[in-house]
């Protein structure tokens, strides 16, 4: 089990760049946040915000903002 745990946590990445190719529903980015909202936190702070962007143009101005690969 504990070799189970070790290879979940080194394969964990935090993403914050997607592929653009595939636009997903507000509805679908809402379900997600809130799956993310009811995750565990440090001291159940849950220090994130999130903002939902589905749109080209509010994520052009977004993405230059966000380290990655693609910055």
């Amino acid at each position: 089990m504990l070799i189970m745990i070790k290879e979940l946590i080194l394969k964990n990445r935090s993403y914050r760049r997607f592929h653009q190719e595939e636009a997903i529903a507000p509805e679908k980015l809402r379900e997600l946040i809130d799956l993310a909202r009811h995750s565990a936190s440090g001291a159940n702070l849950q220090p994130l915000k999130y903002i939902l962007s589905c749109e080209s143009d509010k994520n052009n101005r977004i993405f230059p903002y966000l380290a990655g690969p693609d910055t």
